[in-house]
């Protein structure tokens, strides 16, 4: 039974020294004449057609731009992005996730896993960020930015090209996301897949902790926890309790003496979708 593992990019599988968005706000600038101001936090773990739309609004108070003007904005952003990944490179502000390269290796030797992007970029735009660091080899399928608005969009279009191109069905419970931002882990239980975040990426710590994801790390430095929630590893003895989280166990966990236990929250480690909590939501 196939395995699909679906990795964001940006603070998950690589920084690439903010090319992305400085991209976008030359583009906008070329395009319009006007430089848009946003904090990160704004833009990071959507898609970049949602970004597109999101930056647009603020410079054209609040305007939603057409199809023409997304496929301007599209082609003028992957027109300045190589140049800006290039310049992160050499400035060294471009670099790795710690850990990733050493975990890709081992799960591109297991037969029944699929290694696949979930990621809010434009495929064209991931492959020119991953293009530095030659990751991109490892990765058969993905869903990107211009598969919707939407993370969840994004993700199920990846589902749906690897049971094409697997000729395989991929069930919900065999999918799981890899993210930094508390978006990867609420687009992944609304689809009822699995999550883990990172913490050291783009993400907000009281968002992400909000989200309740299955599985936290800084990074992939720890790769036996990281099997252990993908099932192909057992759990061994010297694993500590707390760096990672079961649906059964969640009350015995660190992780709840740290944030406090939240009924909604607690409920989302055994439950796959938001909307089957009493609030619908859980942000």
């Amino acid at each position: 039974m196939k395995k699909l593992v679906l990795f964001d990019l940006d603070g998950t599988l690589v920084n690439a020294g903010g090319s992305g968005r400085t991209a976008l706000k030359k583009a906008m600038a070329e395009l319009y004449g006007a430089t848009p101001e946003f904090d990160h936090s704004l833009i990071s773990g959507r898609t970049d057609l949602d970004n597109f739309s999101i930056v647009y609004a603020l410079i054209k108070k609040g305007k939603k731009p057409s199809a023409a003007e997304m496929k301007k904005m599209k082609a003028k952003y992957l027109e300045i992005l190589p140049a800006e990944v290039h310049a992160a490179v050499r400035s060294k502000k471009y670099d790795l996730v710690s850990g990733i390269e050493k975990f890709l290796k081992l799960l591109s030797k297991e037969r029944d896993i699929i290694l696949g992007l979930g990621t809010g970029n434009l495929e064209e735009g991931a492959k020119i960020k991953l293009q530095p660091c030659q990751l991109l080899s490892y990765f058969r399928v993905g869903g990107y930015g211009e598969d919707g608005h939407t993370r969840e969009e994004m993700l199920q279009a990846a589902v749906k090209r690897a049971e094409k191109k697997f000729k395989t069905r991929i069930e919900p419970e065999n999918v799981y996301v890899i993210g930094d931002t508390h978006r990867d882990i609420c687009a992944a239980k609304n689809c009822g897949f699995h999550s883990a975040v990172l913490t050291n990426g783009f993400g907000e710590a009281q968002k992400i902790q909000r989200a309740a994801a299955e599985l936290e790390a800084k990074n992939f430095n720890d790769i036996t926890t990281f099997c252990v929630w993908l099932g192909i590893k057992t759990d061994p003895k010297g694993v500590k309790r707390g760096s990672y989280i079961m649906p059964a166990s969640a009350i015995e966990h660190v992780f709840f003496s740290r944030t406090g236990i939240d009924e909604d929250r607690l409920k989302m480690l055994r439950i796959k979708k938001y909307s089957d909590l009493e609030s619908g939501t859980i942000m």
